[in-house]
């Protein structure tokens, strides 16, 4: 089997055994749109019909079988991040030397407000 009838039978298959993450509507194939490929991965972009949700899902083939990844970035934000170079260790550490020092309150960027303990 070439490599674009894999693809689009693992696409098939992500769209019988996928639901909406917000509504729980099944996927149909025009709901789903290929927007990028890297090597055994591929990025789509889904958009429920029922509640309208549009969502970015990942798909990695590991020894033929495909495994989705159903995430909360929309296709904007998969464009913004796809060519960044991954996180790595020094970002972490300088996160958490940022963190360790931060005196503020998180509510101010929350939708709903922390309570007072």
């Amino acid at each position: 089997m070439n490599q674009n009838a894999l693809y689009q039978a693992m696409i098939r298959q992500i769209v019988a055994q996928t639901r909406c993450g917000v509504c729980g509507h099944h996927f149909s194939r025009s709901d789903v749109q290929v927007i990028g490929r890297r090597e055994n991965m591929v990025a789509m972009s889904v958009s429920c019909r029922e509640c309208r949700t549009k969502a970015l899902m990942l798909a990695v083939i590991n020894n033929g079988t495909t495994h989705p990844l159903y995430t909360d970035l929309d296709p904007t934000e998969w464009d913004r991040f796809k060519s960044r170079p991954p996180i790595s260790i020094d970002d972490v550490v300088q996160f958490y030397a940022y963190m360790s020092k931060y005196d503020g309150d998180f509510s101010e960027i929350m939708d709903e407000p922390l309570e007072d303990e």
